[in-house]
């Protein structure tokens, strides 16, 4: 979990800002940002090899390969094209090990100490910053928006890929029963919607995931305040993050799944409000960077645990890619959406550009107190049985 989320973070962090210094605007800049989306695709159709056919720690161990790959294609390239290319192939591997390493761990412990597991992943993101300010301290520079991160990241990859194969034998839960082309395209998890708690979970998911996606490029809103040092800055709400999910098992246990998930989303409404207010004089921008770690484990972690509890076994590696395919299905319209809304809250003033972002974030903020409304109406609270 450390390695796996570290590697993305050491450079998605700030691709942003990078993406900036190289005039990447518009169309190509929206393509680039939605590879990560794009890749969540494909997370179902790994969750069906590994319900089906190979054991979960052999695919993720040759996914990071794949990785490590791509990023060190798209550090040697110097084309918006190649760029786009590369880390769409990046992600298409990278993605799928979000519901891959969720699967591993949840069937060598329980659904209730999965956070304290994934934590690691919230201080592997923490840690990233250790090479932004490493190569401050030693060689005097700042890697932030610049290509270097896509190397480092590279290099994180396969070390990950070593790691992956000391992990616990994963054996397909699902191998010999019936494939059918509907479980080779990954999509045997759409059982699940004929629940209409998970049939709630995954519309909210949706509209929680446009309005969420414009946090990944908070890099750009930060260097609008004259935020230096964007990782490090960044990192506030992984620290947060860490914390929130250490206090998930508990919300989950007194409170239930619904409060839960209604904390995470009034966090996010709060998050955007907060960001309307934010400049470098004030610390409403902290806060609503503070706020990440609620806004996240509160939502993503607790559907997840949600998900492991209620997804028959066979299809519990595809029930958590079908997930995260919807997460990125979403991701690509938040992306696209955030990107226009951004363009159209910015005017030029000479050759400098200006951004309305109170505009921005008032938008995001109504978005979120919609998709708060539909979820504390529509889904039903319920007990669930604790894992053995």
């Amino acid at each position: 979990m450390f390695l796996q989320f570290m590697l993305v973070a050491v450079f998605w962090v700030q691709l942003s800002s990078y993406l900036d210094n190289m005039k990447i605007t518009g169309l190509m800049m929206s393509l680039i940002m939605s590879s990560m989306a794009v890749g969540s695709v494909f997370s179902p159709v790994i969750g069906a090899v590994a319900d089906r056919i190979a054991n979960g720690e052999r695919v993720l161990a040759i996914l990071n390969i794949v990785v490590a790959a791509a990023l060190l294609m798209a550090y040697f390239s110097a084309s918006p094209a190649g760029i786009f290319a590369s880390l769409t192939l990046a992600m298409c591997a990278y993605m799928p090990s979000w519901g891959l390493t969720t699967t591993i761990a949840m069937r060598h412990s329980t659904a209730e100490s999965f956070p304290f597991i994934r934590v690691f992943g919230s201080l592997g993101w923490v840690c990233s910053a250790v090479f932004a300010l490493s190569a401050k301290y030693f060689f005097g520079t700042n890697i932030d928006g610049t290509a270097t991160p896509l190397a480092c990241a590279a290099a994180v990859a396969l070390l990950a890929a070593l790691l992956n194969l000391t992990l616990p034998a994963t054996p397909p839960s699902g191998k010999g029963e019936k494939f059918s082309p509907l479980d080779a395209l990954g999509f045997g998890a759409l059982k699940i919607l004929r629940d209409k708690n998970m049939a709630v979970l995954i519309v909210c998911e949706i509209i929680y995931t446009i309005a969420f996606s414009i946090y990944w490029m908070y890099g750009s809103f930060l260097s609008s305040l004259g935020v230096e040092n964007i990782t490090p800055v960044l990192n506030l709400g992984q620290i947060s993050e860490m914390l929130f999910m250490l206090a998930l098992p508990f919300s989950v246990k007194y409170l239930g799944i619904k409060k839960t998930i209604i904390l995470g989303l009034a966090a996010m409404c709060a998050r955007y409000v907060a960001s309307m207010f934010g400049d470098v004089s004030s610390a409403f921008y902290l806060s609503s960077i503070c706020l990440h770690g609620l806004v996240f484990g509160f939502f993503v972690i607790a559907a997840q645990i949600y998900i492991g509890k209620k997804a028959p076994a066979d299809i519990q590696a595809q029930a958590q890619g079908f997930f995260y395919f919807v997460f990125g299905a979403a991701q690509i319209a938040g992306t696209f959406f955030s990107v226009w809304l951004i363009d159209a809250n910015t005017t030029l003033s000479g050759a400098a550009a200006a951004t309305n972002w109170h505009g921005v974030f008032l938008v995001e903020a109504l978005i979120s107190a919609a998709v708060l409304v539909l979820f504390a109406a529509a889904f039903k609270s319920e007990k669930l049985e604790t894992s053995k």
